[in-house]
């Protein structure tokens, strides 16, 4: 057997207990680390002796499983894990010193090679090295909040027009692509109540997972009750703090009415909004209250939302909404003389697209009408990944696209990024991926004017208002 140490020890201006926290849930490491494609806590309940975690690493040119758990734990003191994989085995040893507002994290990790490896140890030992020192500086830049270099490269920007290059970026090999550059999520956001639709599964229950390990104050609207008490069950044991569950079901615009009146009357001012919830919905269906189903839950519910709720996002003083949109949108224009698409044959990738597009342009309009009152608005899109909806709805496209699937929490981690960074409100009303800006029209036609902007805000005001005054619950009668 043959071994590799690397030592280092990083002077970090933060407290010790958030120090501690952060690298005690190795799953971050996803966060920090830029060599790690994905990691997962795999055990349930919280961190403890004997908690595993699942990493997926890319080293040189292959990529690694490692089955990494807690060996040791003294709280603000010590923390000792050991990986294992086909060949060779690790072992992180961290000691933390410090108060309230420094720490000093002393990390050693050991490498450790079994035959026929043990034999390739001098040759490996100065690249273990070199990614063990750049994934430590990662990790120092990380926890003391340094900003992501968010800017479109030429290539992105020239990307953005080639349609295979463009898709390339959807992927997950794109997403690991992004990852190179960027650093990490390490914002504590304690003080901060986010609302986010959508978030018993898929992207949603990713992003929501990792605000709550960020500490955030989480209020979940979802459908579903049991399901959300469920998920709540789950950031619990994770050791997040217990969520406020609202139930409301976002293709009825009169349970979007009552939650806004719910949230209002509470008065608690809302930090972010995401407008996460969405479906794809293969057949037309028109709801009870007379409205097409993919244009109601895709477009109207989060515009009402987002206009009812601006009084609290004002109260945050600096808020962030953050609107869920698709790529798809890339291949439609708004069509608005037919929003619920009645007059052609109904198709359900063009009605999710069209209502995206609707909503990326709609982000447009609140940037600029919201600046002044301190409102960062964006629209990102995941990428594609790989959850319930995707292979519910397009069962042909899951099953020819599943290699290249991105894990729900890769297509959440530009949510995460909005909503908690700095950087991220240095601008406003961009489309985002993977942490970057990119341009919000690639084909002829599908890009909207002011004008249309401005007859879509008109026609979306005008369900808005039809709703509020009950008329939709009269024309029913």
């Amino acid at each position: 057997m043959s071994s590799i140490t690397f030592e280092q020890s990083l002077e970090i201006q933060r407290p010790l207990s958030f120090v501690y926290a952060y690298l005690s849930d190795f799953s971050n490491t996803a966060s920090w680390d830029p060599s790690v494609i994905q990691a997962q806590k795999t055990t349930p309940g919280p961190l403890q002796v004997g908690t595993h975690f699942d990493i997926q690493v890319k080293f040189a040119w292959t990529q690694l499983s490692l089955n990494y758990h807690i060996t040791e734990m003294h709280k603000d003191r010590y923390l000792e894990l050991k990986g294992m994989a086909d060949n060779y085995s690790l072992v992180d040893r961290i000691r933390f010193e410090g108060d309230d507002t420094r720490c000093t994290i002393h990390y050693q990790i050991d490498v450790y090679y079994q035959d026929p490896m043990s034999k390739l140890a001098p040759i490996l030992s100065p690249l273990v090295k070199a990614n063990a020192g750049h994934a430590l500086k990662t990790l120092k830049r990380t926890l003391e909040g340094a900003a992501t270099d968010w800017q479109p490269t030429a290539w992105t920007k020239l990307a953005d027009h080639m349609v295979l290059p463009g898709l390339f970026k959807f992927t997950r090999r794109g997403f690991i692509a992004g990852k190179s550059r960027w650093t990490g999520i390490a914002t504590d956001l304690s003080s901060k109540n986010i609302l986010i639709t959508g978030a018993t599964s898929g992207i949603g229950a990713a992003a929501a997972r990792s605000l709550g390990r960020l500490g955030a104050n989480l209020i979940v609207v979802a459908r579903n009750e049991k399901k959300a008490q469920h998920f709540s069950e789950l950031l619990v044991s994770e050791g997040c703090k217990a969520p406020r569950i609202e139930i409301a079901d976002l293709s009825l615009m009169q349970d979007v009415q009552n939650l806004i009146t719910r949230l209002l009357k509470r008065g608690e001012p809302i930090h972010v909004l995401i407008n996460n919830a969405g479906a794809l919905f293969n057949q037309r269906v028109v709801t009870a209250e007379g409205v097409e189903q993919s244009f109601a839950t895709l477009l109207l519910a989060p515009y009402m939302l987002t206009e009812g709720l601006r009084p609290l996002l004002e109260k945050a003083g600096q808020a962030r909404v953050i609107n869920v949109t698709s790529g798809g949108m890339y291949t439609q224009p708004v069509v608005l003389n037919d929003l619920e698409f009645e007059h052609e044959d109904y198709n359900g990738s063009k009605a999710y697209a069209r209502a995206k597009r609707g909503l990326v342009d709609i982000t447009e309009l609140w940037a600029q009408e919201w600046k002044a009152a301190g409102i960062t608005v964006h629209s990102m899109h995941p990428g594609w990944a790989d959850t319930p909806a995707v292979s519910h709805s397009l069962p042909k496209f899951y099953e020819k696209t599943k290699p290249w699937l991105r894990t729900p929490e890769q297509g959440a981690d530009t949510i995460v990024w909005l909503a908690a960074t700095p950087e991220a409100v240095e601008t406003t009303g961009l489309f985002w991926l993977d942490r970057t800006p990119h341009s919000t029209a690639i084909f002829p036609k599908t890009r909207s004017r002011p004008e249309t902007q401005a007859e879509l805000r008109t026609k979306l005001n005008t369900y808005v208002q039809r709703f509020r005054t009950g008329e939709a619950g009269q024309e029913r009668a």
